[in-house]
């Protein structure tokens, strides 16, 4: 069927993403938009946020922005509490009676795992924050990580920016010094440039400022990886931190699994989301040794597992969701929804 209408939404800290699709699968416009994390802008401005983006992608779409959706599935990031995530469904209901006949509200973690994995599955996401989920085909689930900056994030590029500036500030004031007497020089330098500041006090206003954005913060991720690709040791030092606290997921999570998991081909699936996943040749190395070093120390082995990348936007996992809930026979395309990132095997 044509005459139906779908809209998705990935919602993360910094950016969103929406898709609009027909009942016969076909994605009809695709946009990039703010992000819509509830906790952040809080529930009301961020439900406006959802209903503007939806109307702008129906928009793009050729539709009258008019239109009712069939149905509406959001992933958005911090909607981690199943009360949480039926009050944010009950108000927009009630805010915006007309956008939507159905919506289901559920964690960033759970729409790529709906457009990988058929019976099941993993995902580790690091972008801005890092949070990570399992799905077992009797829909049992083991969480780990989601609890935002100030209480986790491992492995994200908040994280990376933060230890990266840390690093700095501790060896100017002979607090700590860098591991390995590696250079600060390049990291610093990135520093200041990337706020605008001129010495160590400046960083009150950036972390304490009336304008503190974890976003800005965490941008500096990508400076950092530029000097890492470069050959900068100190850098490529962090990003090797950084693929420890990502395989600590792996770690949380594999033993959770059911048997009929492990035992899909390529082991475990796990959908790898966010753009320091786009780093994974600086990641892989400290990421590979710290599982190695768990498996020689503990009785539980991590076997083997594949790590996954969608082809396809997160968005459409939330089109999957909403599809799934309402018993609509949509095409669902899971084999061409990702390709293969890494695949680890233990040799003991």
């Amino acid at each position: 069927m044509t005459d139906a209408f779908f809209g998705g939404i990935e919602g993360g800290a910094s950016v969103s993403t929406v898709v609009i699709t027909n009942g016969n699968g076909d994605i009809l416009a695709e946009i990039k938009g703010q992000g819509t994390n509830p906790w952040i802008l809080g529930i009301d401005p961020c439900l406006s946020r959802v209903n503007d983006l939806i109307k702008e992608a129906l928009e793009k779409a050729n539709l009258n922005n008019n239109i009712k959706l069939n149905g509406l599935g959001l992933s958005l990031s911090g909607c981690e509490s199943v009360a949480f995530c039926k009050k944010f469904e009950d108000k927009l209901k009630e805010s915006y009676p007309d956008l939507t006949h159905e919506v289901i509200v559920v964690s960033d973690t759970l729409a790529p795992i709906a457009l990988a994995c058929e019976s099941g599955g993993a995902v580790i996401i690091s972008g801005t924050g890092s949070n990570s989920l399992l799905i077992n085909p009797d829909l049992s689930i083991k969480r780990c990580g989601g609890y935002g900056h100030l209480l986790g994030d491992e492995g994200s590029a908040f994280w990376i920016a933060f230890k990266s500036i840390k690093i700095c500030l501790d060896h100017l004031e002979d607090f700590n010094y860098v591991p390995n007497g590696y250079s600060i020089d390049k990291v610093w330098e990135a520093i200041k440039e990337h706020f605008n500041i001129d010495k160590v006090l400046d960083l009150l206003n950036v972390f304490y400022g009336e304008k503190k954005e974890k976003s800005e913060i965490a941008s500096l991720c990508k400076t950092i990886s530029e000097l890492a690709e470069n050959g900068d040791e100190l850098s490529c030092w962090i990003f090797d931190e950084a693929g420890k606290e990502l395989a600590k997921f792996i770690q949380s999570l594999y033993p959770g699994a059911d048997k009929v998991l492990h035992k899909e081909n390529g082991g475990l699936h796990v959908v790898c989301i966010g753009s320091v996943w786009k780093s994974w040749d600086l990641l892989k190395k400290g990421f590979i040794n710290q599982l190695n070093n768990y498996n020689s120390q503990q009785t539980t082995i991590i076997e083997e597992f594949t790590l996954l990348v969608l082809e396809k936007t997160v968005a459409l996992g939330g089109v999957y969701l909403i599809t799934k809930k309402l018993n609509y026979n949509y095409p669902f395309d899971y084999v061409h929804n990702y390709r293969e990132l890494f695949h680890y095997v233990y040799n003991q």
